[in-house]
């Protein structure tokens, strides 16, 4: 009998392992002896007939004196193990179970006590489940009664994983709780306490709507795999997460504007449409131009927000949206971006899902059609989003909710029109207290106005420089034709009659510039004014103050001026009427296309936010290329799309990028001083979705184009198809390509420093000595400065340095990640983020290379930009396997194998995504490496981002 300070370990939850009391590894060497060993443990304290060792040591093929053998093979078992540990009975042998501490007994104990056994039960049920790979008794796989005990353990493993993830969440321990129950959940999909544990691990972690649609996808699997409900319990649970779903799985960053000015005259009607808003989904505010609608809708928006703080609500402004661009511009306020193979529409239904939100849609007259499309959708598959709106006319969406938007009641002194009337002037008229006569006279005044509010503060507005009653004298002069009943435009109604009124006060040279104008989109400062107004900017300057006075301009901070929609479509109207709608839009056109091109010259001047500009000016370019393509102007449009190249790159703006399809349609021939330019930026943005193999095509298409204009700069050309190379992984044709780029930009700095810096990639990737001296040489010629530009070199330093000096490759990263941040250089933010991750992903802080990644991935995802996310999820591959996240990782192998996006895999990269797949296979077994495999081939590049998210 061995004694108890003798006893052996023995661990049968994997391959077998045996310690002895000092902790030392006493396994078998041999096979058989394993096998005896097992089978022994198997059946402690009991005795094992002689025939049924040799029918589980040999089962298929015995050896000529199989008694014998197993006399042998038993005495080199005993041999290596503690005296006594196994007994001779009779014609068979026992192994004394006083004499084994065996780990399966162990997790039983452990288990029994259960969650509330404390930490030391807790820690050995971690310590059991670290140990444990693969299935028990593998040795008797065999032996039915081994597979039988295999089965019940596996039982034990399951409720291991359970009491283990209750432990954790009894002490709000969920870190990767959440991806290690979704690992669970997926193992037995049909089994209910770890969908119940996921359950609440997520609406722990503020993930209350992806807790339920747990429940809502687990109960439609029973019905369809088994036909039954989840239990009472998991119904109860769902109920209780559904009683206080306040949590959102997504919300947007909105800001409601806070109104510079009070509500007068609406506050029944505000408390009406707030309460309809509440009870309804869909309230659409309708009534003529200047009506008041907007600043209503302001203020149900914020006391919708009062009532349920935690409830977002979100403005989005479609005055400066054409049917074209509406679902853009509403995409954008909800800040929800495109993806590559989604309609924009689908996208953002996608992204809100369940979430709770107020949406606020302002000015739906002329994008009608496009916005009652995603009104309908968001309604149909968005339970929890409500939507106020103006417009004109109605949406005529099912389920919609008319209230219609009245003018002010203008009958008595102390009428709501009075009122807002004499406010507003207190506005410009300090302590302004009307008498009788100035109360009859604004009572007048109002009335004519149709109590329109818009109207009326335009009228108050003008006491800065008009008495009373000089205001209803004007009124007379320009009212007698409206009150005929002409209409300047069906569009503006009575809203015409009082800022054609406004207009009519000013001067003839006034009027044209107000007029001229018009043709901005967005806000503009005095000298963009002066170019399309044609004239100097001290004249422009002086123009621009007289109309801020009158209120037909708003001045706004940075120096900067904008139109109201309805003064500014009333504008456009005149010049319609004029015949000077094609002179004017030359000019803008003519302007943006000058203007971009320096703000392009500037990105290399320090302490300019150029990029930050140009996102500005994004909708003002969008309407020059419109005019340019419809006139033919086919040069200048591709010189203005040409600019932007350094832009949409930096800035992720793949959409950008992609108008130059539109000029190589109105274009196909080439004719264009600009057409290589042009194919160089359609290939950048097909390289930003992922088709490398339409990049290929493009840029050699761009250097077609330079040979058959000969005169034309080959720097940009040559550049791109140097990156195809990079990306088909052809390092020294790639080099060549960016050394003769950078020959052929010697004047064009910005060009050259692109060219010599990227350079540095195959260089360092092909383990070019030369790649550091370069790399020191770019670096000192960019030295403090902070552009975009010097944050991409500093970038591609650091990669030239990975090989040589990692440390330094990661100072390197930090610092072009703080210029990017500083510059608005979004492309330098994920690059340089996603190669100093890979560091920590490799031999640094795999916490910290996750963290990192867990924000990049949807940095990515949010751009569109597929070919550098499947490099980084190669990366994000290795990190789970050092996370002993062995599936997930094979899972993301499978998919960055399958992809017909991205670059190409090459060289070192190769090498080691065949390692790592190697390591995986080892560490997972054939069939499960190989399924985890097939499951990641079907994903997309979506699915993949997800899964890398959930596993990280």
């Amino acid at each position: 009998m061995v004694t108890g300070g003798d006893r052996a370990r023995v661990e049968v939850l994997g391959p077998l392992r045996v310690l002895d009391a000092d902790r030392r590894d006493i396994t078998p060497d041999g096979l058989l002896q394993r096998r005896l060993l097992a089978l022994l443990v198997l059946r402690r304290g009991r005795v094992v007939p002689a025939h049924s060792a040799v029918d589980a040591l040999w089962p298929s093929r015995r050896p000529a004196d199989p008694a014998a053998a197993l006399q042998n093979h038993m005495f080199r078992l005993r041999r290596g193990l503690p005296d006594g540990l196994i007994e001779s009975v009779g014609e068979g042998y026992r192994l004394d179970p006083a004499g084994v501490e065996v780990d399966a007994d162990r997790l039983v104990v452990a288990l029994s006590a259960g969650a509330t056994g404390g930490a030391g039960v807790s820690a050995e049920i971690d310590a059991v489940l670290a140990r444990w790979q693969g299935p028990a008794y593998p040795e008797l796989d065999e032996v039915d009664e081994a597979r039988a005990e295999a089965t019940r353990l596996e039982e034990l493993r399951s409720r291991a994983h359970e009491v283990r993830a209750e432990v954790r969440l009894g002490r709000g321990d969920t870190d990767g709780l959440v991806a290690e129950l979704v690992a669970l959940a997926d193992a037995q999909p049909l089994r209910e306490r770890p969908r119940a544990l996921l359950m609440t691990a997520l609406a722990a972690t503020g993930r209350r709507a992806e807790a339920l649609r747990v429940y809502d996808d687990f109960r439609r699997l029973l019905g369809d795999e088994l036909g039954i409900e989840p239990s009472p319990a998991l119904a109860a649970h769902h109920a209780e997460l559904l009683a206080g779903a306040a949590d959102r799985v997504w919300a947007p960053v909105g800001r409601l504007p806070v109104p510079a000015t009070s509500l007068v005259g609406r506050d029944a009607l505000a408390v009406a449409v707030t309460e309809l808003a509440e009870s309804g989904r869909l309230v659409t505010l309708v009534g003529p131009g200047g009506v008041g609608k907007t600043r209503l809708l302001l203020e149900v928006g914020h006391r919708l927000r009062a009532a349920r703080p935690d409830r977002p609500g979100v403005l989005c402004e479609l005055a400066t949206a054409d049917p074209d661009s509406a679902v853009d511009v509403a995409a954008a306020a909800l800040r929800i971006d495109a993806r590559p193979g989604t309609s924009l529409a689908e996208r953002v239904a996608d992204v809100l899902g369940d979430t709770e939100l107020v949406l606020l849609l302002d000015n739906c007259e002329h994008v009608l059609d496009p916005i009652a499309a995603v009104v309908e959708r968001l309604l149909a598959t968005c339970a929890h989003v409500r939507i106020v709106a103006t417009s004109r006319e109605r949406l005529r969406v099912v389920g919609e909710h008319v209230r219609q938007v009245p003018t002010l009641s203008y009958d008595g002194e102390d009428a709501p029109a009075v009122r807002l009337f004499e406010e507003r002037a207190r506005a410009v008229v300090p302590g302004f207290e009307p008498d009788g006569r100035e109360l009859a006279c604004i009572a007048e005044i109002v009335r004519r106005l149709d109590g329109l509010p818009l109207a009326i503060e335009l009228a108050a507005a003008c006491l800065h420089t008009h008495e009373v009653a000089e205001v209803a004298a004007g009124l007379d002069h320009r009212f007698e034709l409206l009150a005929s009943g002409y209409r300047t435009s069906p569009r503006h109604g009575s809203l015409a009659a009082a800022v054609s009124w406004s207009f009519g006060l000013l001067a003839e040279d006034l009027q044209r510039t107000f007029a001229e104008l018009s043709v901005f989109s967005g806000s503009f400062d005095a000298a963009d004014a002066a170019a399309v107004c044609g004239t100097d900017p001290g004249t422009v300057t002086a123009a621009l103050t007289h109309l801020v006075e009158r209120s037909l301009v708003l001045r706004i901070p940075g120096r900067r001026y904008m139109l109201l929609e309805t003064l500014r479509a009333f504008g456009a109207e005149q010049l319609t009427r004029e015949g000077r709608v094609d002179l004017v839009a030359e000019r803008h056109a003519r302007h943006l296309a000058d203007w971009v091109d320096r703000a392009d010259s500037r990105l290399l001047q320090p302490g300019e936010q150029v990029l930050a500009q140009i996102d500005a000016a994004v909708p003002e370019l969008r309407s020059a290329l419109g005019w340019l393509l419809d006139h033919d102007e086919v040069a200048l449009a591709g010189r203005l799309v040409n600019a932007l190249l350094d832009y949409g790159i930096f800035r992720l703006r793949p959409d950008v990028l992609g108008w130059a399809r539109l000029v190589i349609d109105a274009d196909p021939e080439g004719r264009s001083p600009f057409a290589a330019r042009v194919r160089v930026v359609a290939a950048y943005a097909a390289w930003m979705s992922g088709d490398v193999a339409e990049t290929g095509r493009l840029s050699a298409a761009a250097l077609r184009a330079v040979e058959r204009a000969k005169t034309e700069p080959a720097a940009e050309a040559m550049t791109v198809r140097g990156s195809y190379e990079l990306f088909e992984g052809h390092l020294d044709e790639a080099a060549a390509w960016y050394r003769r780029a950078a020959a052929a930009a010697a004047n064009d700095p910005a060009q050259r420093l692109m060219a010599r810096a990227t350079e540095l990639l195959p260089l360092g990737y092909a383990g070019d000595p030369a790649a550091v001296e370069q790399a020191d040489a770019l670096l000192a010629e960019v030295a403090d400065a902070r552009t975009p530009h010097a944050a991409y070199v500093w970038h591609c330093a650091g990669e030239a340095d990975l090989a040589v000096d990692v440390e330094r490759a990661r100072a390197r990263f930090a610092r072009a990640l703080d210029i990017a941040e500083q510059t608005n250089a979004s492309f330098v933010t994920g690059l340089a983020g996603a190669s100093k991750a890979s560091i920590d992903a490799r031999i640094g802080d795999p916490a910290a290379a996750a963290d990192e990644y867990r924000r990049l991935i949807p940095h990515w995802r949010r751009a569109g930009m597929w070919s550098t996310q499947w490099t980084m999820l190669r990366s994000i591959a290795g990190l789970l396997e050092r996370l002993d996240r062995y599936r997930d990782a094979a899972v993301l192998e499978g998919a960055v194998r399958a992809t017909a996006a991205g670059h190409r895999i090459f060289g070192a990269d190769e090498v080691a995504l065949d390692e790592l797949g190697a390591r995986l296979r080892a560490a997972l077994g054939d069939d499960a490496y190989e399924a985890a495999r097939r499951h990641g081939a079907m994903l997309d590049g979506e699915a993949a981002a997800e899964h890398a998210l959930r596993a990280l």
